[in-house]
C-alpha cells in the first residue's frame, strides 16, 4: 500500500483526543456477543463497526500459528501462493482466520502467487526474510508478531533470515541494541505499526514508514496476559484503533497487520463460515486457530450462545 502524506501536527496530536470522544460516544451503546467455543468470543461493535475475536488461551482448545503455502525464491523475492481468508480457514480443524503480512507484486495472470513483504516463519523455518530498512537515511526494523508451538504471542521489532539467526530490538530504530530471539517463534509474520507496547498507546507509523494518515480498514492483534485478540476496524486512523483497543479492553501490546482490502476476518459459527469482511483479496500469509491437539480434526460442537445487544465493558 502506498504511502500517504503526514497529518499536519495539530492534526496529528488532535487524533488520541478525537479518538476518546468517538469511543465515549460508542461505549454506552449495544454490542452482540457470539460464543465460538469454549474461550473463543465475537464481540461486534456495530456502532463502532468493529469486531473483536477474544480468546481466552487458558480455556480455549485452540491456538494461533502463521500459515503460508509453497513458497519458493524468484529472483530476490519469496512468493507463495495467495488464498482469501475464506479459503485459509477452510482447511481442516480452523475456528478462525485472519489475514497476515504486506505482500507484493503478484507472479501470475490470477493473483494467486504473490510476493511475501518481510520477516515469516512457518512451522519454525525461516520462508521469508525480514531485513532492517531505509527511508530518508534512516534506518529501522519493522513490528513482527510471533507464536510460540503453543500459542503464546509474542511482538516485538524484529529481523532475520534461514542464514542468520532472529534478533530483536528494543524499538524501530534503537538499532544499537539487538539481541537473539530466543526462544525463537514457531511461527511469525511482519506487519506494523505497532499500536500498544509496554501496555501504553505507541504508534510507531512514523518510525516504521507506515504513514497512512486517513481512516481505512484496520486489522489488528494484541494480547494482554492469557488473552489473545484479533480485531478488524471498519475504517479508523492508527490512533484511533490503538485508543479504541487499549480503553475497551485493554492491552500489554498490539501491532496492526495488512489493512484497506486484505483487512478479513472468518470465523465458524453452527451454520458455517462467517465472512466479517467479504473481501475475497487473496493474501499469502495468514493467522489460524487451530485446534490446540494435533489429533483434532475439526473444531468441536458448540452450542452456540449469541447475545445481544448488550452493554459494552
Amino acid at each position: 500500500m502506498p504511502s500517504k502524506a503526514p497529518l499536519p501536527f495539530p492534526l496529528r496530536a488532535a487524533a488520541p483526543l478525537a479518538a476518546a470522544l468517538f469511543l465515549g460516544a460508542c461505549r454506552s451503546q449495544p454490542i452482540r456477543e457470539t460464543t465460538l467455543a469454549d474461550g473463543v468470543v465475537l464481540r461486534e461493535d456495530t456502532l463502532a463497526k468493529v469486531q473483536l475475536l477474544l480468546v481466552d488461551r487458558t480455556r480455549a482448545p485452540y491456538r494461533a500459528k502463521v500459515v503460508a503455502r509453497s513458497v519458493t525464491q524468484v529472483r530476490n523475492n519469496r512468493v507463495g501462493d495467495a488464498l482469501t481468508v475464506r479459503e485459509w480457514a477452510e482447511r481442516d480443524g480452523v475456528l478462525a482466520a485472519i489475514n497476515g503480512g504486506f505482500f507484493g507484486e503478484s507472479y501470475d495472470t490470477q493473483g494467486r502467487r504473490k510476493q511475501l513483504v518481510q520477516l515469516a516463519v512457518v512451522d519454525g523455518s525461516v520462508v521469508a526474510p525480514g531485513t532492517l530498512l531505509q527511508r530518508d537515511s534512516q534506518r529501522f526494523a519493522r513490528s513482527v508478531l510471533g507464536f510460540a508451538a503453543d500459542g503464546a504471542p509474542e511482538i516485538c521489532w524484529a529481523t532475520g533470515s534461514e542464514a542468520e539467526k532472529l534478533r530483536r530490538y528494543n524499538g524501530p530504530r534503537a538499532l544499537t541494541d539487538s539481541t537473539l530471539w530466543f526462544p525463537p517463534p514457531d511461527s511469525a509474520v511482519a506487519g506494523g505499526p505497532r499500536l500498544i507496547h509496554n501496555g501504553r498507546v505507541f504508534v510507531t507509523d512514523r518510525e516504521e514508514s507506515r504513514l497512512d494518515p486517513e481512516p481505512a480498514a484496520r486489522l489488528a492483534v494484541g494480547y494482554s496476559g492469557t488473552q489473545l485478540v484479533f480485531c478488524r476496524a471498519e475504517s479508523m486512523t492508527y490512533a484511533a484503533l490503538a485508543s479504541y483497543l487499549q480503553q475497551t479492553l485493554p492491552l500489554d501490546e498490539a501491532l496492526c497487520l495488512d489493512g484497506g482490502p486484505s483487512a478479513q476476518l472468518v470465523v465458524k459459527e453452527n451454520t458455517g463460515w462467517r465472512e466479517l469482511a467479504p473481501a475475497g483479496v487473496p493474501v499469502p500469509t495468514a493467522i489460524v486457530l487451530v485446534p490446540s491437539d494435533p489429533a483434532s480434526q475439526s473444531p468441536p460442537a458448540y452450542s452456540g450462545d449469541r447475545k445481544g445487544p448488550a452493554s459494552s465493558p
